[in-house]
């Protein structure tokens, strides 16, 4: 086989499992990619609960960087604590050797089949739970037939000096391996694919099993890199635990490293065959990590909040959930902007409060701080936006589809209700100028309208954090009580102007604030609706 074959055949192998990893990871996280993040946030105290959620979340997608940037998603909002994420990523490394014990099987005889009914599925049934299965079929059986295109093209290289030599040294010099190893598995992101490249070559006969368990170490610190990536930019605690994923896979391969060769000696006594041996390996050396970790989690909490110092961050315009990592995994990104969009409604809930501080206390500085907290804002819906439009909307569910939708209309109510906190802050600063003031009985009358609008506000971003239609249609039957009160208090208002007890020159500025009110109770009503129609 010339070189031109032997390059053709390899890389071509290698991209066609690349691709089918990827349609199979997509497939499946679009089918139950929200489940899964609902099942994470079951977890509980327990360590080994962490554990066996992370090893079935990431067995399940197939991919412990999906899995990864589900549990970061997860710390961002807040959801986990850094110990209870501890455990669970300590599972989401067992759960990725899965995909090296299947591959580990020869079934590349029927990767034909596979992938001819997973296209007939795929096609038949584009938008349902079956189209999901056929896509996953698809994926799983062009994973295969990559997997002997890799295998076939390999087998060149088993006549090669230099190729020989090299390997050679991969096998006694287990740092470069580790090294290589590494360095090729942050590059493709993927150690699902890393240990599919060691396999095929092992298959082809070029590569012995110290040297694969070198560069299949070496796959476990370079697989890092997508939780190092997601968080940034993110919660301590999220960076802590992209930090704690770092040391506990660098100290478990610098313990096992002088060890290989003996290590190799051991697990040649588990399968007779080298593709399982190298499967078993990979998973053995997990499950041997989790095992030993498990008890200390604690301190590797402990001596990761040491390294990563700070505490979370104030409320400032700067995205605290919109990573651009979390776009490859479009459940999990959808999730991210609603968590960013309720923080963006909690801004203008406190520009609400600080307005009525600054109306009814008269304290001097509320109203600047709510232009300030304005521009915040401003500068977060405009990244919202931005964030929406990028998710992949082919792969998402018809439900994601309409939640999606959702978020983008709700977007712009929320940067509304803002705007209408700027114009009572306006008029207040007006009116402080001028020297104007109310009644009492109108003081009593704009604190109630408050109070009243600000409840239904809230009761709206409740009904979004949860997707509760009961709490929706609440805020329905709680906006006609505002309108009812903003009638009222303009009798009212009519009524002592009348009677010579408000100040005329105050009226215009009376009656501008409850038509700012009520229409903030009507972007609530809007909210509402949106959340109505998506469930």
């Amino acid at each position: 086989m010339d070189t031109a074959t032997i390059v053709i055949s390899a890389t071509g192998g290698l991209a066609l499992f690349l691709y089918g990893l990827r349609v199979l990871s997509g497939a499946l996280s679009r089918a139950i990619g929200s489940r899964m993040r609902a099942f994470l946030e079951r977890v509980t105290g327990k360590a080994y609960r962490g554990v066996l959620v992370g090893t079935l979340t990431a067995g399940i997608l197939q991919s412990s960087s999906m899995a990864n940037v589900l549990l970061i998603g997860l710390l961002n909002a807040g959801a986990l604590t850094l110990r209870h994420g501890i455990g669970v990523m300590l599972g989401t490394e067992i759960g990725t050797s899965v995909t090296g014990q299947i591959i580990a099987f020869r079934i590349g005889d029927y990767y034909l089949p596979i992938i001819a009914v997973g296209f007939l599925l795929a096609e038949l049934f584009k938008e349902r739970r079956a189209g999901d299965v056929g896509r996953a079929m698809l994926g799983f059986g062009i994973l295969f037939l990559g997997m002997t295109l890799m295998s076939n093209g390999l087998r060149g290289l088993a006549h090669s000096e230099m190729v020989i030599g090299l390997l050679e040294t991969l096998g006694t010099n287990v740092v470069l391996g580790v090294l290589i190893g590494a360095v090729v598995t942050a590059v493709i992101q993927s150690s699902s694919a890393m240990m599919g490249l060691v396999i095929a070559m092992a298959s082809a006969g070029i590569l012995t099993l110290p040297a694969a368990i070198a560069l299949v170490l070496g796959a476990n610190i370079g697989t890092t890199i997508t939780a190092q990536l997601a968080s940034i930019g993110g919660a301590v605690s999220a960076r802590r635990l992209a930090r704690a994923q770092l040391c506990f896979n660098v100290i478990g391969v610098g313990v096992l490293l002088p060890l290989i060769p003996w290590y190799a000696q051991l697990i040649e006594l588990t399968s007779p065959a080298l593709e399982r041996q190298i499967a078993n390996a990979h998973t053995f050396f997990n499950i041997t990590g989790m095992l030993i970790a498990i008890p200390l989690a604690a301190k590797l909490a402990w001596l990761v909040e040491k390294l990563v110092q700070g505490k979370e961050r104030e409320e400032t315009g700067i995205p605290q959930y919109l990573a651009e990592e979390f776009l490859s995994a479009p459940a999990v990104a959808l999730n991210q902007a609603r968590q960013e969009l309720l923080r963006m409604g909690q801004m203008t809930e406190t520009m609400i409060a600080r307005c009525r501080d600054g109306l009814l206390e008269g304290n001097v500085t509320a109203f600047d701080e709510t232009l300030e907290i304005e521009d915040c804002v401003d500068t977060l819906k405009e990244a919202i936006e931005g964030y929406l439009e990028r998710i992949p909307r082919e792969a998402l569910s018809q439900e994601e589809g309409r939640r999606l939708h959702v978020l983008q209309h709700v977007t712009g109510d929320i940067e509304r209700v803002g705007d209408q906190a700027v114009n009572l802050a306006e008029r207040g600063t007006l009116a402080r100028r001028r020297g104007q003031g109310f009644s009492q009985e109108a003081f009593s009358d704009l604190g109630s309208m408050f109070e009243r609008t600000a409840f239904l506000y809230r009761q709206s971003l409740c009904a979004l954090r949860d997707e509760d239609a009961e709490q929706a249609q609440k805020v329905l039957y709680l906006e006609a009580e505002v309108d009812h009160l903003e009638q009222q208090f303009r009798n009212n208002h009519f009524r002592r102007l009348d009677e010579g007890v408000c100040d005329p020159t105050s009226g215009v500025l009376f009656v501008e604030l409850l038509h700012n009110l009520e229409r903030i109770g009507d972007h609530a009503v809007n909210i509402a609706g949106d959340i109505l129609h998506a469930l």
